[in-house]
């Protein structure tokens, strides 16, 4: 009798412990998923951000506006001839 009472408080042990793992890995497992999610938004902003003041020292803008004012004309000298 001592011995059934034995394996079934082993067993019965061994599953809440099973569950409570389970319980924690998902809970741990969304937890993650969130950090991920802002991290991961972050780093988009920041791209954004930086991609802003690329532009600006570099002056990719002011390069592409000569680009399209240069295509501009020669779409006009092109209509002429």
């Amino acid at each position: 009798m001592k011995i059934t009472f034995i394996l079934h408080t082993l067993l019965t042990s061994t599953t809440v412990q099973e569950s409570a793992i389970e319980a924690s890995t998902f809970s741990d497992i969304t937890a993650m998923s969130v950090v991920l999610f802002f991290f991961l938004l972050m780093v988009i902003a920041l791209l954004l951000i930086c991609r802003e003041a690329i532009c600006w020292y570099f002056k990719i803008n002011r390069i592409l506006e000569k680009q399209e004012e240069i295509l501009r004309l020669m779409k006009e000298k092109d209509k002429k001839e």
